[in-house]
């Protein structure tokens, strides 16, 4: 479902999300990347109000996410007020969520023969048409009721946006045996899934909060994990060049520095601009779960063509520093 990215940073050491740099003297300094695709957000996109929810404060630490899906129409609270933010998720209930994410909820599909999902199912359109992609597998029985285990929407995250590992990551009770293995690790280098002091908890069930969490990430790179990007605009200077004006995101819990950046600028379907290798934004620290706002130029041999500049849509990559 997304624009498919290989990159420079995917392949670092095709190892480890967090690597260690090998000079003695600053053997506490980490490095950490990224890579992702951002969309600039028009007026249509963040016209609607955020709804409030009784038990999701103004400081709840997934309100973004949340407000985001709801926003969105993808998800919806209870007829109390309530979101029901420690609910467990019901597999039929994250049927609905995600096809209404994807968009294909009302697409048609043959019957999946589920003998427990009636074509009269509140859930049946959403269950035949992510049966039809193979986000879920054909079985005798769907078990709507059945509460989602972490484990097992990594699966259907990881199918439903057609997400593949970039690098390893691992988590501490996750083996390479596991049938969920590539899935956790996907989850984890695409940096939606960034685990509990190393620990994925595969058969915990999964809440609605954490699950929004998980579509948001999914569908916006600007709240996954690590250094992320929204593209705010850009024009065209006079001497060729394009400036371009991003919001960076500090998704993590540590103060990042020595950022480098490497876009590539599509208006439409339209290759604008592309940078060849990476770049330093230069005196650039964000301090953990801040953001600023940078401006980024593509130079003018970077320039490939000069179509209006809308529509625009970012692949990015991030490698950044930090102290553990």
């Amino acid at each position: 479902m997304e624009k498919k990215w290989k990159g420079l940073f995917a392949i670092l050491l095709s190892a480890i999300l967090l690597i260690p740099i090998a000079d003695q003297a600053s053997a506490s300094e980490l490095q950490g990347t990224s890579s992702g695709t951002a969309v600039q957000a028009t007026d249509a996109t963040i016209s609607a109000a955020a709804k409030k929810f009784r038990d999701v404060p103004s400081n709840f630490w997934a309100k973004e996410e949340i407000d985001y899906l709801v926003q969105s129409g993808i998800i919806s609270g209870y007829k109390n007020g309530h979101f029901g933010v420690k609910d467990a998720v019901k597999r039929e209930h994250a049927a609905i969520i995600l096809a209404k994410a994807l968009d294909i909820q009302n697409e048609s599909a043959p019957n999946p023969g589920f003998r427990d999902i009636p074509t009269s199912h509140p859930a049946y359109k959403s269950i035949a048409v992510l049966t039809k992609y193979g986000v879920f597998s054909k079985a005798k029985y769907f078990n709507p009721s059945a509460k989602l285990k972490r484990s097992q929407m990594a699966k259907i995250i990881a199918e439903s946006f057609g997400l593949e590992p970039t690098y390893i990551v691992t988590f501490k009770d996750v083996k390479r045996t596991d049938w969920f293995y590539d899935y956790v690790s996907t989850l984890g280098s695409a940096g939606i899934a960034g685990g509990s002091n190393g620990y994925f908890k595969p058969n915990s069930v999964i809440n609605r909060t954490e699950f929004s969490v998980f579509v948001a990430r999914a569908l916006e790179a600007k709240f996954r994990t690590g250094v992320q990007v929204d593209i705010k605009g850009a024009s065209y200077e006079s001497d060729g060049r394009i400036k371009m004006t991003l919001t960076v995101y500090n998704n993590s819990q540590n103060k990042v520095f020595n950022i480098k950046g490497e876009y590539t600028l599509y208006a439409g379907n339209t290759v604008v601009a592309d940078m060849p290798s990476p770049r330093l934004m230069q005196g650039v620290v964000i301090n953990p779960n801040q953001q600023k706002t940078v401006t980024v130029y593509f130079a003018r041999t970077e320039v490939k063509q000069r179509p209006a500049l809308q529509n625009l849509t970012l692949d990015y990559e991030h490698a950044w520093s930090y102290y553990k």
